[in-house]
């Protein structure tokens, strides 16, 4: 049987930087939260703590390349043989990687992980059956009770259960093990970030091998309700339910739905087994970020007069789509309102525990700090969280943007095997939070990390829950297919994207921002500190600052003009990120979430703005009459005030941008050169923005003097060429300085170029096109 050790024989291993919830981590207290919020049962036995574990197998970096799991997976050969003898405790659910679990060793692809513990049925379980539940292992999981198999899992992004009331007797002990392989991005399986050191490169992180979420066991009957799916439907103001009955019945038996609220029953609903149940809401509470309220839901199995399972839940009433506004903008809606959605990146790194939060309380803290900086979302970044994680998201009102979880990245070679592998892990992930009020969308692909069959991946998402948005690839290679165009772009005058090539899908920025500021004392090993880059006039991508303040300064022009591009149609972005992650120092809160760069009562007041209409006003009128344009080399003088442009062609553009002309034809390559005179009435109190749609590398001068340089492209490659890149940046210091009380001259060079990848020449030919579509200067508080 296990041998035993004390706790004073477990400690965890020194991490160059702790969180406050490391430091105080007690392994006989870990994770003892309910780990299944949304679909609870009274009886249950949490397992973590100090197991037994040893490694087994070659140590060292691995040196043999890349492997298909469906051919090199050790465990295809038959179930591995445990060890000889134990190396000593680790504390789950911290992966063996992590400082707090005590091991602190990267389990590589020739490698065996093998845990081991006692486990016994309580007494008052008699009777019942018993599952036992892992909340996530990664990769490959073999569980056995006293040397006996009982069952196994594929995939490290989501929970799987096993009965295993054959295998535990009543009153007595048992020996439970469980061996895991995980070829972390050396194998095609889901990997996300992931990555052994020695094959590390760009935007990867520290491995997270085994078992890594909550182990638990439950008390259930031989035949109980197995899930219950819930669905809102608002144009019926009703509640669908679709519970699934697990194990044989004798005879007939009903489930009945109770729903409450604020602790009175409203509604109820009975059905026989395999019947869906419909349950109307008089006069719904929506849920939203700004209320999220959550009905209680209690569903029963009931058989005669006897009760042979309950469950307890809760649900949320709320909808999302999408819709054209006015001016044809396609606009995501929640509950039937336009909303713009604002929130981090979040890879869901933890310094000491990596992809384990080292509390409940942590993810709490990291929730509550996006509440508290004024964020109604967050993109959930190619991993998967615990489910308490979207527990604490729908009871606090924070939206979610769900990832798939990536294979490795550009991987060239996806088998049959493996697609159909990543498949299977992606379902169970939508089946595991599909209940959730707060995931409003799924994201199949990240850029173009391991993208395959786009199309027919979106259809198959689509009409597997067609509750949500669907997202065909966020950044990069869009195919123009499902409900949105995500665009990713890290320059300080972000864009986004309008044109024939959005296919009446809603826009947005999936990643922008990423400016650093470095703290020392709160860096991780792998940090290096890059020199400060905040030149106002050149378009620097992924800035970096002395300080918070420093930041602030220049985070402020950064969300006014995020907020200008929304009458072009954005629908929200994501700043990357929450917290700085090893190497990378763009975060909100440093790694170690100890320091906050900016105040939050700061960020605040800047993020809120983005969520409420404000005043603007167009100095051009609406036919740009005044504006001139000509082609060709640059005129001679043409900065200067007093030059004659008389002989210059008009600029004449609409209200509707995809009704104007381009300055240059598709097959012109020349450069253009553009100029407006203008007037500015009053004391120049109010903020003043240039904002245009169109491609190009655009000079822009005022008064004869550089204020700015940007790069309007597409980066990545598209199925659609037709899609425009439009942006705003608003007047910096020195340009502002360059201002007059009452004349002013514009001038813009444009020099048409092509996107920066993934296009043939014919496209390039049509995008030269659309080199300046729309022109604006406005002033606006």
């Amino acid at each position: 049987m296990t041998t035993t050790h004390a706790a004073t024989d477990w400690k965890p291993v020194d991490s160059p930087l702790n969180t406050v919830w490391g430091e105080a981590i007690d392994p006989e207290n870990v994770h003892q939260e309910y780990p299944r919020p949304q679909f609870q049962r009274e009886q249950w036995l949490n397992l973590n703590g100090l197991w037994d574990y040893a490694i087994i197998g070659k140590e060292g970096h691995w040196k043999k390349g890349r492997l298909q799991n469906a051919i090199d997976d050790p465990f295809l050969k038959g179930d591995p043989e445990p060890p000889e003898s134990w190396d000593g405790k680790i504390l789950v659910p911290f992966s063996p990687e992590t400082g707090l679990s005590g091991v602190g060793n990267t389990l590589r692809p020739g490698q065996i992980l093998w845990y081991r513990r006692t486990i016994e049925k309580p007494s008052n379980w008699n009777g019942r059956g018993v599952l036992l539940n892992f909340e996530a292992v990664d990769w490959h999981a073999i569980v056995f009770i006293d040397g006996l198999r009982v069952g196994e899992h594929k995939g490290g992004y989501a929970p799987f259960s096993i009965d295993v009331s054959d295998a535990l007797k009543e009153g007595a002990e048992r020996e439970l093990t469980v061996a895991v392989w995980d070829p972390c991005n050396m194998g095609d399986q889901s990997i996300g970030k992931q990555a052994l050191v020695e094959n590390r490169i760009g935007f990867r992180y520290t491995p997270n091998s085994g078992i890594y979420q909550t182990v638990w066991m439950e008390s259930v009957s031989p035949v109980r309700i197995d899930s219950l799916k819930t669905t809102p439907d608002l144009s019926n103001n009703s509640l669908l339910f679709d519970p699934i009955v697990e194990g044989e019945l004798k005879g007939d038996a009903i489930v009945t739905v109770v729903v409450s609220s604020e602790g009175k029953e409203i509604a109820t609903a009975s059905g026989v087994t395999g019947d869906s149940l419909s349950i109307a809401i008089e006069n719904p509470r929506l849920w939203s970020p700004e209320d999220p309220f959550l009905y209680d839901i209690e569903a029963r199995l009931i058989q005669g007069n006897e009760t042979l399972d309950t469950v307890r839940s809760y649900a949320g009433m709320r909808e999302i789509s999408r819709a054209s506004d006015a001016l044809g903008n396609e606009r995501i809606l929640l509950n039937g309102n336009p909303i713009f959605q604002y929130g981090p990146l979040d890879q869901g790194y933890w310094p000491d525990s990596a992809l384990t939060p080292p509390s409940d309380a942590a993810t709490v803290y990291d929730l509550e700090y996006l509440k508290e900086i004024g964020c109604n979302m967050v993109r959930v970044h190619i991993k998967t969280h615990p489910r308490r994680w979207y527990h604490h998201c729908d009871r606090l009102g924070l939206l979610v943007w769900q990832d798939f979880v990536c294979m490795r990245k550009f991987e060239p070679n996806i088998t049959e095997a493996a697609a159909a592998q990543w498949k299977q892990e992606q379902r169970e992930m939508m089946d595991a939070l599909f209940s959730s009020p707060s995931v409003v969308m799924w994201i199949v692909f990240n850029e173009a990390w391991s993208q395959f069959d786009t199309p027919e991946n979106v259809k198959w998402v689509g009409e597997y829950d067609p509750t949500r948005l669907v997202s065909n690839a966020s950044g990069w290679t869009d195919f123009g297919v499902g409900d949105i165009h995500d665009m990713h772009d890290y320059r300080f005058s972000p864009t986004v994207m309008v044109g024939k090539g959005l296919n009446g899908r809603a826009a947005l920025i999936g990643e922008l921002g990423g400016h650093n500021v470095y703290l020392d004392g709160h860096l991780w090993p792998s940090a290096k500190p890059e020199t400060i880059k905040d030149e106002p006039v050149n378009d620097n991508r992924r800035e970096t600052y002395r300080d918070g303040a420093h930041w602030l300064e220049r985070y402020t022009p950064f969300i006014k003009q995020l907020s200008l591009l929304q009458k072009y149609g954005c629908n929200g972005a994501v700043y990357t990120q929450i917290s700085d992650v090893e190497h990378e120092c763009n975060g909100w809160l440093t790694y170690d979430r100890k320091v906050k760069k900016i105040p939050s009562e700061q960020l605040k007041t800047l993020h809120d703005r983005l969520y409420r209409s404000f005043d603007e006003d167009t100095i051009f009128d609406d036919e740009h009459s005044g504006i001139r344009y000509a082609t060709g080399k640059a005129p001679v003088g043409w900065l200067a005030s007093e030059f004659d442009d008389s002989d210059w062609k008009s600029f004449a553009m609409g209200n509707d941008i995809s009704a104007n002309e381009s300055l240059l034809g598709e097959d012109d390559g020349r450069r253009a050169f553009l100029r407006a005179r203008f007037d500015l009435a009053g004391d120049l109190k109010e903020e003043i923005a240039l904002r245009l749609v169109g491609h190009g590398e655009i000079t822009v001068y005022l008064n004869g003097k550089l204020v700015k340089k940007l790069s309007n492209q597409v980066f990545g490659g598209h199925e659609e060429p037709e899609v425009i890149p439009a942006t705003a940046f608003v007047l910096h210091k020195e340009a502002r300085m360059a201002l007059k009380a009452e004349k002013n001259l514009l001038a813009i060079e444009i020099n048409p170029i092509a996107p920066r990848r993934g296009y043939s020449e014919p496209d390039q030919s049509i995008l030269r096109k659309y080199t300046l579509l729309d022109l604006e200067l406005v002033t606006f508080n």
